[in-house]
């Protein structure tokens, strides 16, 4: 097939196909070359093209071939995340229509997915009340890299700048964690207990 086979008629049938089938269609495997050459060699007419009515012509037709391409690719790519998607959850998509380009794709999808699954589902947290309204949630692994002393505030303390440069202000049952050289004054004065 050369790229001047790929024309604006036959953009539109792929579209029409993708848009109807639940798969992927079956297309030609150098499609996407094929289309950046179709529309390089459009561009490269309207370069050379003196007559105003056939540069908008040109035009026009660069610009809805362009629409078409990405409207065939967006399905395709929709039904390529929907087959990833199958095959995480234990299905057996079909791809034999799917380009190696797409191949790719498909393949880092289902990584990514499972990965953020495993991360997700299985990575123990920490829930710890920072005041009456809100929770904050601590994954054990932050915990861990955190040297810094967690303390519950005893009772409410007036606005003041900590060693870091910060303003707090503490109100009473407060979860946080301070640096050790707040945190042994707060703790030496009664008004914060150190819990961790």
């Amino acid at each position: 097939m050369e790229a001047s086979e790929i024309s604006y008629k036959t953009l539109r049938r792929i579209q029409q196909l993708e848009k109807t089938s639940p798969l992927l269609t079956k297309i030609d495997v150098n499609f996407y070359h094929k289309l950046s050459e179709y529309l390089k060699n459009l561009e490269s007419v309207l370069e050379q093209e003196e007559n105003a009515q056939k540069i908008k012509l040109f035009n026009d037709e660069i610009q809805n071939a362009k629409k078409i391409a990405f409207g065939i690719y967006e399905l395709r790519e929709k039904k390529i995340v929907q087959a990833a998607l199958s095959k995480v959850r234990g299905g057996k998509p079909d791809l034999k229509n799917v380009l190696d380009i797409e191949k790719k794709l498909y393949e880092s999808l289902v990584e990514q997915i499972i990965l953020s699954r495993k991360k997700i589902l299985e990575e123990k947290s920490v829930e710890v009340k920072k005041d009456k309204s809100k929770t904050v949630t601590l994954k054990k692994e932050e915990i861990k890299r955190n040297t810094n002393p967690i303390v519950r505030v005893l009772e409410d303390i007036p606005e003041f700048v900590g060693t870091d440069m910060k303003t707090y202000s503490l109100r009473k049952n407060d979860v946080l964690t301070v640096s050790k050289e707040m945190s042994g004054p707060l703790v030496k004065r009664g008004v914060v207990k150190q819990i961790k």
